[in-house]
């Protein structure tokens, strides 16, 4: 696409496919009363710099769903890219081709927020939105949280045998105090922040990712998660009185 039109804007983009290998419907499983998918709308619309909020998915289900939070449904999201193996640059390619073909416009960044890290509070969206405006050298962004373990303890099974992730190391190392290593993160599904422009590079978090260090967040792949997620949220969260939105924030704040 060679002819497209980016503004300043900034939209949340929101992929909630109806397929799930672990869990029925996953998307739409309830969190202190609200979907996950809901919870994801509600984030975002409490932000004060998303002007925006798309929810991409196959589904007619999740998509009246999306509409009741708020947000916009302007397709259904292709078969093709709404399997296992579908990646998150097929989504976002084809959501903003797709929407330059409804409207002709497109934002300048693009937040991804996946409904199965429905623990987020607005306010750190925006605290990685105004950090990304200002790293002009950088394509993306990209949230983490710290690990317990630092991955050098961390092993693989290859033919029936425990190995070192690092092949300088020895099984023994991974006995050694984490303090003698480097921390680790991993990525959490907090959020991404992507330039759109680089989606027509064939990138979408490219080389140069910047890395968000966010409150320790729930992925929710199974079942575990999900009631795990639960019970975390009925303790340690609480809908913001001060929001017309119903996000949630963590205890005391």
């Amino acid at each position: 696409m060679k002819n497209y039109i980016i503004n300043n804007h900034i939209w949340s983009l929101i992929p909630a496919r109806s397929g799930s290998r672990k869990i029925k419907e996953k998307n739409l499983q309830k969190i202190l009363n609200y979907s996950l998918v809901g919870h994801a709308i509600n984030a975002s619309k409490s932000s004060k710099l998303i002007s925006r909020t798309f929810v991409s998915t196959d589904s007619i289900k999740i998509k009246q769903e999306a509409l009741k939070f708020g947000a916009e449904v302007p397709f259904l999201r292709s078969k093709k890219n709404s399997g296992n193996f579908s990646t998150d640059y097929d989504v976002v390619l084809e959501f903003v081709i797709k929407i330059h073909q409804i409207q002709n416009i497109l934002p300048k960044y693009i937040i991804y927020l996946r409904p199965t890290t429905p623990m987020r509070e607005s306010k750190i969206l925006d605290k990685a939105i105004i950090k990304f405006k200002k790293l002009k050298n950088y394509e993306s962004l990209v949230a983490v949280d710290k690990m317990n373990e630092p991955v050098h303890k961390k092993f693989f099974i290859g033919n029936n045998k425990l190995k070192p992730i690092f092949s300088n190391m020895s099984i023994d190392d991974g006995n050694k105090p984490r303090q003698l290593f480097p921390a680790s993160y991993t990525l959490n599904g907090y959020l991404d922040i992507i330039r759109t422009k680089n989606i027509f590079k064939k990138k979408y978090l490219g080389t140069k990712c910047f890395p968000f260090i966010t409150p320790k967040s729930i992925d929710i792949d199974d079942q575990f998660d999900l009631s795990y997620a639960r019970h975390v949220a009925k303790h340690f969260y609480k809908y913001n009185k001060k929001s017309k939105r119903k996000n949630l924030i963590l205890h005391g704040k």
